[in-house]
Order: C-alpha cells, then structure tokens, then sequence
C-alpha cells in the first residue's frame, strides 16, 4: 500500500469513529435542521419567521432568506420533524458522498477534518452549500443564486463569473436569481419585510463568528477573494473562491469551515467539469 493510501486509510478510520460518535450521541435528536422545519410550519400557520429578540445562538432561530421557508412549507406539512432530521441526515451524507467522487473511503477520510464532524453533529446546511459551489464553478453558473438564496455568500459566483468575463453564464444566473427573488417576493411579502427589518437590525457590524470580525469586512474581504480567484488559474482560483465564499458567510461558526470541503473534488478532478 502506497503511502496516499494507507494515510487516506488512516484518515477513514478517524472519520468513521468520529462519525459513529456523532451519530450515537446526537442522530436521536433534532439540530440545527429543525430551525428549517420549524419554519415552514410557521409560513403555513401564517406565523412570523423570525424572532426579533433571539440572538445568533438561540436554539432553532431561523435567520435564512424567507424562501428557505417556502420550499420547506410543503416538506414540514407533509413530514414529522423527526422523520425530516433523518431525511436531513441521509442527505448530508450524500453530499458528503458526491463531494468525494461518490467514493466512501474518501467521504470517511473527510469526516477527520474537524469541521466536517462538527456539522454533522449540529447538521447545518453547509455540505448542501459545498456541493452547490462546485456546481457553480464546474457545470453552471445557475447554481450560485440557489445557494445565495440560502446563506447569500455564494451569491459571490455572480462576482467570480464577472471577473472571468463569463457574460453569458452571469446573465442568466443574474436572471434566475431575480426570478426566484420575484416568486418568493410576491408569496410572501410580509415575510420579506421581517427579514428586512431583522437583518437592518443586526447591521453590518454584527460578529456572529468565532473571529470577532464585523460581517462587513469579511464581506468586503470575500469579494476581493473572489475577483483575484477569477484571475487565476482555475486549479488555483477555484480553490481560493472557495475560501472566498467561506469567508464572507453570514455566520461563521465552526461548522461552516465544513464547506471548505469543496475544494477537494476541485483539486481531485481539474478541468472544466467534475462527474
């Protein structure tokens, strides 16, 4: 056995044990998917979606884009929240599985990076996002605005796709983010309004990280990343825009460090395009 091999091996020892710990003590119960779930079931109820008093650690705070919602709606009417955090759970593992060229030694081997463990003990939404960045940058650029609809920092592909004069890409990942910005708009105003108002009232200055950076700039910091990612080579850029999106999340709590996992299928299969 090759020397890659046997520490990929080693790492997929590691990653199993960490995921079967992560899986005894915390798959029983509910994480940060109920927030999602809880949230549909108020759209329908006709309930407001967000709680003007919770803090960026108050258990189950929705803080997403209101059409995180609506697409929840008729999942959360149809299944019960436990059934739903295991849909959750088998969805993150094959995304997981996806990320890693859909070979499971290797999605092991990526639970040993730390954050990776730690996101699927919480079970947020970052693997979803890394699987949407690599299709943004490999197949099409229409991926960018659906993530950006999540957690807004992979709306930086339409930035990434400016810098690298990919006009045509840009105006119809431009057209498609305003489609679904109108749709959702127009289904829930009111719903708009309150995300307006909660996220005016944290301001720029909010420092929901484990950096005490104000959310302005590390958003300033991700669109320079991404227009000197553009610049580079792809093997190199696409890694750093990556990085770039990382940086300029929302919220960056550890679990979200788990979205750097993308750059492993970039690096594992250069060119235009991953299988």
């Amino acid at each position: 056995m090759s020397g890659q091999r046997l520490a990929i091996a080693a790492l997929a020892l590691i990653g199993a044990c960490l995921l079967v710990v992560v899986a005894a003590n915390r798959w029983a119960e509910p994480g940060d998917e109920h927030a999602y779930w809880l949230a549909g079931q108020r759209l329908l109820a006709g309930e407001a979606l967000y709680d003007p008093s919770a803090s960026s650690v108050t258990p189950f705070a929705f803080w997403y884009p209101p059409i995180v919602a609506q697409v929840m709606a008729p999942i959360s009417a149809v299944l019960p929240s436990l059934v739903f955090s295991a849909v959750w759970t088998v969805l993150m593992l094959g995304c997981l599985w996806w990320l890693a060229g859909r070979n499971v030694q290797i999605a092991l081997a990526m639970c040993a990076f730390p954050p990776v463990a730690v996101e699927f003990w919480f079970r947020n939404v970052h693997l979803i996002l890394a699987v949407l960045l690599v299709l943004g940058l490999r197949r099409w650029g229409g991926w960018f605005p659906v993530g950006a609809a999540i957690k807004l920092a992979p709306g930086l592909g339409l930035v990434y796709l400016a810098a690298r004069r990919r006009w045509r890409e840009l105006a119809v990942a431009v057209g498609i983010g305003m489609a679904l910005l109108a749709v959702s708009v127009v289904l829930s105003p009111d719903a708009w309004r309150q995300f307006v108002e909660v996220t005016l009232a944290r301001g720029p200055t909010d420092a929901s990280s484990f950096l005490p950076i104000p959310y302005i700039a590390r958003a300033i910091a991700g669109v320079a990343l991404a227009v000197v990612a553009a610049r580079m080579e792809p093997r190199l850029g696409e890694p750093l825009f990556v990085v770039a999106v990382v940086v300029a999340l929302p919220t960056l709590w550890f679990t979200a460090l788990s979205t750097l996992v993308a750059i492993v299928p970039l690096l594992r299969r250069p060119g235009p395009r991953v299988n």
